[in-house]
């Protein structure tokens, strides 16, 4: 068997199209340059991770031209609040400040795509 066959550069051109080789930057202020660095440091990201995110999160927004509301983003917030926090309470579950923290702040994180995914479920309803 050839090392270079047809299914091996296939297979390897396959696993290659996964990797994050191409570049897509910017410029900024020195203004803006500050606030990107302080909100990258406030989400203990890199400006990278940061800038890919923001960079993904609209090309999904683009593609399914859903943008929820931001009372909608909220109200979902709540939701995801008390589902996490009284499910646990209900059973007995005692609730440490560390583990109240980290619900907030995988709220924090998770509210917007949970009230798209909402969205979405509702207007595939319609």
């Amino acid at each position: 068997m050839a090392l270079l066959d047809e299914k091996n550069l296939a297979g390897e051109a396959a696993k290659r199209a996964r990797f994050r080789v191409h570049h897509v930057g910017t410029k900024l202020n020195q203004a803006e340059l500050h606030e990107l660095e302080a909100l990258a440091a406030k989400r203990k990201q890199t400006q990278g991770e940061l800038m890919r995110g923001l960079v993904l999160r609209e090309i999904e927004q683009d593609k399914t031209g859903l943008r929820p509301s931001a009372e909608m983003v909220e109200i979902t917030a709540c939701r995801l609040l008390l589902v996490n926090l009284l499910g646990p309470l209900a059973k007995g579950e005692a609730m440490t400040q560390e583990g109240f923290d980290g619900i907030v702040d995988e709220v924090k994180r998770q509210k917007a795509r949970v009230a798209r995914d909402r969205l979405k479920d509702h207007e595939a309803r319609r």
